[in-house]
């Protein structure tokens, strides 16, 4: 023991290195794991400390580097270590430590060193949840399976807790009475989908989302004092939105959440600017088509024909996909609509002088029948698209950008470009940007897989989630993005 000063008095401790990792291991690992599984265990405390001396063999280089006198220090901004003197127990620790007193011994002199045979940072976590932590919630390490994880000596594997309602609807008291909990977005590792990431709160009079970063700031789990923040809710089937695409009008593609890139027109002879993309069923495709009605296909999205060399009297404005997805339709401007494959035609509005022009297109649920929408909220309906209302004998503020129809065909939704949102039919309005300050128009609006919810997007790609809609938090596409679509 000794006493130096460096900016400051303080002790320290000057011990041989394996005397030294006896004070650690225990403070890192309990030595009760040593006994468990059969002895199993004891590879647990093994692991620990051939990490904890290849921890200080690294910490020790960097410190010297920097002109510290000591090779670590004992805090958790190091190695957490107590000596033996602290426990009142002699050198060896006695009998209430065989375990890792044994598991430094059986290990002595062995450290981890990388490919290039640098020493890392080593760290050692043991019943991590089926993965260990990824590094993009704080760990050094890239996320692996942890295999060990699920066996019948491990009682943490699978949990249990039954929460009341009462103890939500009091955390989050906005919600008013709790109507449902969803798990809306996880990290991707493992069973289920991985860890909780985002939680919807759905109330008599609010939602409200829960964001989590990472497990240490998980409020849901800390506050209802939850084993882990890998859970689901048994009562809620859970269901969780894939993704959805982003069309630029330079022909990229921006693709959100799990949706997949399956190509796109940026280096494509084309003869206009992308206006829209609509995908068949199976999220393994879409179609992109440009204002002189050009289309392209992606994935398994076939090709049923298009426009190009035809001479159109407006340009093309909306695309919208047949639900078989062996067919699409095409809209212009003057409500001119063209079918392919197997999407019927049922009409249009081409020979009609209409007040102001067509912005959008949807199918209903069967595919014999379809809306468009015209920027002043004029609804025009064919086929068996009933009609559910419109804002064409309103004076709106800003001009409608885009539209889409409920999954079974019971109503829509426009939305203008302040962002503000009208529905029609048997949906629900679940908020707006109208009102709001925007920063960019508003250019485009799309409806979840549930009918809960819908994203709106700006032309920059900065979308905004209402209902039960996830936040993908999609990224910035300097305002060129024309379409969303979502993943079906």
């Amino acid at each position: 023991m000794g006493l130096i000063e460096q900016n400051g008095q303080y002790t320290f401790n000057r011990v041989l290195r394996e005397q030294y990792l006896r004070g650690v291991v225990p403070q890192e690992t309990p030595s009760s794991w040593g006994t468990m599984g059969g002895g199993t265990g004891m590879q647990a405390l093994r692991a620990q400390a051939v990490a904890a001396r290849t921890y200080l063999e690294a910490i020790s280089q960097r410190r010297q580097a920097k002109g510290y006198m000591t090779d670590t220090c004992d805090t958790i901004g190091c190695q957490v270590y107590l000596g033996a003197s602290v426990n009142d127990k002699p050198l060896d620790y006695g009998p209430d430590f065989w375990t890792t007193t044994a598991a430094v011994t059986e290990t002595a002199g062995i450290i981890r060193v990388s490919h290039d045979g640098s020493i890392p940072l080593a760290e050692f976590g043991s019943s991590s949840g089926g993965w260990t932590t990824p590094q993009s919630e704080l760990s050094g390490f890239p996320a692996v399976v942890d295999d060990g994880d699920d066996v019948s000596a491990n009682p943490h594997h699978l949990w249990e807790k039954t929460i009341r309602r009462t103890d939500v609807e009091s955390r989050y008291p906005e919600i008013g009475q709790l109507k449902e909990i969803k798990v809306t977005l996880r990290n991707g590792l493992g069973e289920w989908g991985g860890r909780t990431r985002q939680l919807l709160l759905r109330g008599t009079t609010a939602n409200t989302t829960v964001d989590i970063s990472n497990w240490a700031e998980d409020p849901f789990r800390k506050g209802l004092r939850l084993k882990s923040d890998w859970y689901r809710f048994p009562q809620f089937p859970e269901y969780s939105e894939p993704g959805f695409w982003l069309a630029k009008s330079n022909g990229g593609v921006l693709a959100v959440g799990t949706a997949k890139h399956f190509g796109d027109a940026k280096q494509v002879d084309r003869s206009g600017p992308i206006v829209d993309l609509a995908a068949p069923a199976g999220a393994e495709g879409y179609w992109l088509v440009s204002d002189s009605g050009e289309v392209f296909s992606y994935g398994n999205a076939a090709h049923h024909g298009d426009l190009r060399g035809q001479k159109l009297a407006d340009p093309v404005v909306a695309m919208t996909a047949h639900p078989t997805g062996n067919g699409y339709w095409l809209a212009t401007a003057d409500g001119g609509v063209f079918s392919f494959g197997n999407a019927g035609y049922y009409g249009s509005m081409g020979a009609i002088a209409l007040n102001k022009p067509v912005v959008g297109m949807e199918t209903t649920k069967s595919g014999n029948g379809y809306w468009l929408v015209a920027s002043d909220g004029g609804v025009f309906s064919f086929g068996d698209a009933a009609f559910f209302g419109s804002t064409g004998d309103i004076v709106l503020n800003k001009p409608i950008t885009s539209m889409t129809a409920a999954k079974d065909g019971r109503g829509y939704w426009f939305v203008a470009s302040d962002g503000g949102v009208f529905a029609f039919g048997s949906v629900e309005f679940f908020g707006s940007r109208g009102g709001d300050k925007n920063r960019r128009s508003t250019a485009g609006m799309a409806v979840t897989n549930t009918n809960d919810g819908y994203w709106l997007v700006w032309d920059d790609g900065t979308s905004f989630p209402f209902g039960d809609a996830p936040d993908f938090g999609s990224s910035v596409a300097k305002r060129t993005v024309v379409a969303i679509e979502v993943v079906p």
